[in-house]
């Protein structure tokens, strides 16, 4: 499965070159606005935001939900939102052509990066970044407020997605870069949390 994602995101990759970044809100991001609001900036704090991340990281998610690399999310998509368009984002994802999602990343990674409105525990963020430091900070740098090609940015993002995300990650429920494995293996309960709160933190600076 990881060699069908690298070489579809070369595809991709090569494709994005000539399309450059698009001012218009693409069609296909109708369906994403209803949860992501067509900022990119979700007010939910279990769907992420997905504004300002690089095109790379954003077109490998919509990548993953079509090979069920990551779980689907269908607890989160609103069936008002969708109905009769897709139960979950795996389904919607399967529906997008290269192009589209070549225009949906290069959208979202368009818009600005908004922290989420959130308050953070200074003791937990404190062990938080620690565990940033020893574990975290070789590609996640500045506290994880950068939008490299294939990391996220995690400061000021929700926490509670986060802490999901990181213990779908724990529990082999998806996909990650090898070099990820014994960092999040070595993560607990706890270790989850305070690195939740470091990163919301990061994202009030």
């Amino acid at each position: 499965m990881r060699s069908t994602i690298s070489l579809i995101l070369a595809t991709l990759a090569t494709l994005a070159m000539s399309t450059g970044v698009f001012a218009q809100a693409p069609s296909a991001a109708e369906d994403c606005a209803s949860c992501h609001n067509k900022s990119g900036v979700s007010d939910d704090e279990n769907i992420p935001i997905i504004a300002g991340a690089s095109a790379f990281f954003l077109e490998n998610q919509l990548l993953m939900y079509q090979e069920s690399a990551r779980p689907c999310a269908k607890k989160e998509f609103s069936e008002s939102e969708h109905e009769g368009i897709a139960e979950d984002h795996c389904e919607l994802s399967k529906q997008l052509s290269e192009d589209e999602i070549i225009e949906l990343a290069a959208y979202f990674a368009d818009q600005p990066f908004q922290s989420a409105d959130q308050t953070f525990d200074e003791n937990l963020a404190k062990v938080g970044a620690q565990i940033q430091e020893q574990r975290c900070a070789k590609c996640h740098s500045d506290g994880g407020s950068l939008a490299l090609d294939d990391a996220g940015i995690l400061a000021g993002q929700w926490k509670a997605y986060l802490v999901s995300t990181l213990n779908d990650y724990k529990n082999g429920e998806r996909w990650q870069p090898e070099k990820m494995g014994p960092a999040i293996e070595a993560l607990s309960e706890q270790d989850i949390k305070a690195l939740a709160e470091f990163y919301a933190r990061e994202g009030m600076k």
